[in-house]
């Protein structure tokens, strides 16, 4: 083989990578535009989301191998009240404030990785943390009073409890990623599915909607950030998919006329500046190591 050939396979294969992870920031941010679609309770949203991704991802699951353990349940208990707090923000306030506010997660990750592993927490995640709480401030302080104040409260929950399930995800690393997607998803519509029991109505279009959601929106980019991250680091995806909390509201206020508040502007401007800034550094920082 040439070198031009060496050089170019693995180029190519960033690429690709970086196009996948792209992609599922693309279609992650449509979130916000099939929950505002939705006249229904967030919780049925929820249910049957992960009824059909659940499906989607049964397809990928190998036979043998199953198993259960302590944190894989806690991933299941988290990851369902997680997603169940993010779409009852989105239907209780704006979906900037929903998704951006999602995306203090890394905030709380940092604070339970000091106390559970007793890391310390590095210059560029103390720097992060303190602008990202100041985001978080100036969101709350602009809500105070206003009818939205409860869906930004749950809007922060959302993320705390992202940060449990991606905190807890070290406990789990030896299983798979289409396993732990579909256990995550079973569990959550089975968990839900009491409490729906008397809001599963649909019509022909909200079905068609709803399925969509959980494969599209939901099952396929988990599928193509598990595959893009075979080819770029975890900090280069994640600096990446720092596109969904800037498509998310755009699409919403193109389709709805949603306008994000003032507050919503500056406070999440500084969570996603912050958060930003801290994976370039991480990014350099492993170029570097690499050189």
């Amino acid at each position: 083989m040439s070198t031009v050939a060496k050089v170019a396979t693995p180029d190519r294969s960033l690429h690709r990578g970086r196009l996948l992870i792209l992609l599922t920031g693309i279609l992650w941010s449509l979130a916000g535009v099939f929950i505002k679609s939705l006249d229904l309770h967030p919780l049925t949203i929820v249910f049957y989301r992960s009824l059909f991704a659940s499906l989607f991802f049964f397809l990928f699951v190998r036979r043998g191998g199953w198993s259960v353990s302590v944190p894989l349940l806690v991933s299941a208990v988290s990851y369902t009240a997680a997603i169940s707090a993010f779409v009852w923000a989105n239907k209780l306030t704006t979906a900037a404030n929903a998704i951006v506010l999602q995306y203090a997660a890394p905030i709380f990750i940092f604070l339970f990785v000091r106390l559970i592993f007793r890391e310390a927490i590095s210059r560029p995640d103390l720097i992060t943390l303190l602008f990202g709480m100041a985001g978080v401030s100036a969101i709350f302080a602009g809500s105070a009073g206003q009818p939205d104040s409860a869906g930004v409260m749950v809007a922060i929950l959302s993320g705390f409890l992202f940060a449990i399930y991606m905190t807890n995800l070290r406990f789990l690393k030896e299983i798979s990623p289409a396993y732990l997607t579909w256990v995550n998803n079973l569990a959550c519509w089975l968990a839900l599915l009491p409490l729906v029991w008397g809001e599963l109505s649909l019509s022909a279009r909200e079905d068609l909607v709803l399925a969509v959601m959980g494969v599209v929106q939901l099952g396929i980019p988990y599928f193509l950030f598990s595959k893009g991250l075979e080819a770029i680091s975890l900090q280069e995806a994640s600096l990446i998919v720092l596109i969904e909390p800037v498509l998310n509201p755009l699409w919403v206020a193109l389709l709805f006329g949603e306008v994000p508040s003032p507050a919503t502007f500056v406070g999440g401007g500084m969570i996603l500046l912050s958060l930003g800034c801290r994976y370039v550094w991480l990014l350099a920082g492993s170029s570097k190591r690499t050189t």
